[in-house]
């Protein structure tokens, strides 16, 4: 490298920090917080019970659903930029909403897959 060559690296720190943790007959569900430089700038949430998974990540500057994804007995279905990688059952959508609608009362990833969720039941069936 000669004098003339800059070389810039940059550093982003984000932290997650857990806030809630759920453990009862079953059911497990996480929320997290994801910060920047002190400032809340995301939230993840995971929930299972049995053979139901769900895991949603939100970004709360932008406002955008970033990813969720949702098995059941080992089949997993992928959402990206609103539009699911195949084409999910019915019961799947209908449990899944029957979850996060519980868990949209305090999470905001949880509502905006509950949004999502409605959209997709609408486009596809």
């Amino acid at each position: 490298m000669g004098n003339d060559d800059i070389a810039l690296l940059l550093y982003v720190y984000v932290s997650e920090v857990p806030v809630l943790l759920i453990r009862r007959r079953g059911l497990v569900v996480r929320k997290t917080l994801i910060k920047h430089n002190n400032a809340i700038i995301g939230e993840y949430i995971y929930v299972r019970r049995g053979l139901f998974e769900a895991e949603a990540e939100y970004d709360l500057e932008d406002g955008v659903l970033y990813y969720l994804q949702i098995c059941w007995f080992n089949r997993c279905i992928t959402w990206f930029e609103g539009e699911p990688d195949k084409m999910p059952p019915l019961p799947l959508l209908e449990r899944a909403r029957k979850f996060f609608g519980e868990l949209a009362k305090f999470s905001q990833a949880a509502e905006a897959a509950l949004k999502l969720l409605f959209l997709s039941k609408s486009r596809l069936f």
